[in-house]
């Protein structure tokens, strides 16, 4: 039972949609009209400005380390910590509050790397950086960023005794789960960026959106 009302909760939670929430407060119907389509910041960026998707990714990242950080308050079980937060962001990407129309799930990713230990979000922050300033491709920046987060939590989940880490949670296998699935699902999403980055058809960071002719 603990585990459905985990799951249960990071879902909605993950769910709540900020970005259409947020372009609506600044004036469009809806953002997913918009650019990419996804309620994520980079579209708001991409159409609304920088104030806004800086709002956006501010709330996003929270709501991904809510969740977590409410759990580990209310339960000792790994397991029940891991889904509620593969759960957020399987909320955020397929909200049950907007038709399963979401965002792309990096900056609620990026929140639960934060919640579970600052040195994965550290990492995580240095490739994407780097990944941005060597490229300029944002697509590419997040899919590097959250390969490295899910990397460093599954190796911290798997190590066992062999590497420490004094901010991580849980030495557990459900943490290893929890990168796979949050990798598995936010490349997922980067698919058709990836694709127009192997033809070159991607945009680079700078340029502005269009609206959906689709």
């Amino acid at each position: 039972m603990e585990i459905i009302i985990g799951t249960i909760f990071g879902y909605l939670f993950g769910s709540i949609p900020v970005g259409l929430i947020i372009g609506k407060i600044a004036g469009l119907r809806d953002v997913r009209e918009y650019g990419s389509g996804a309620t994520g910041a980079t579209n708001v960026l991409r159409t609304l400005g920088a104030r806004w998707a800086i709002l956006v990714l501010i709330i996003d990242v929270a709501k991904g380390a809510f969740p977590i950080l409410i759990l580990t308050q209310v339960t000792d079980s790994a397991a029940v910590i891991a889904l509620g937060g593969t759960a957020t962001v399987i909320g955020h990407v397929w909200p049950v509050t907007t038709g399963f129309r979401g965002g792309k799930g990096v900056a609620t990713a990026f929140g639960i790397f934060l919640a579970l230990s600052p040195v994965a979000a550290l990492i995580v922050l240095l490739a994407a950086l780097l990944i941005l300033v060597l490229t300029r491709y944002v697509s590419l920046m997040s899919m590097v960023g959250v390969l490295a987060g899910c990397s460093y939590i599954a190796i911290m989940s798997l190590s066992g005794s062999f590497i420490s880490d004094p901010y991580f949670k849980e030495l557990e296998s459900s943490f290893w789960i929890l990168s796979l699935v949050l990798f598995g699902v936010i490349e997922f999403k980067h698919l058709a960026n990836f694709r127009r980055l192997l033809s070159g058809d991607e945009p680079k960071f700078g340029k502005g959106g269009e609206k959906r002719s689709e």
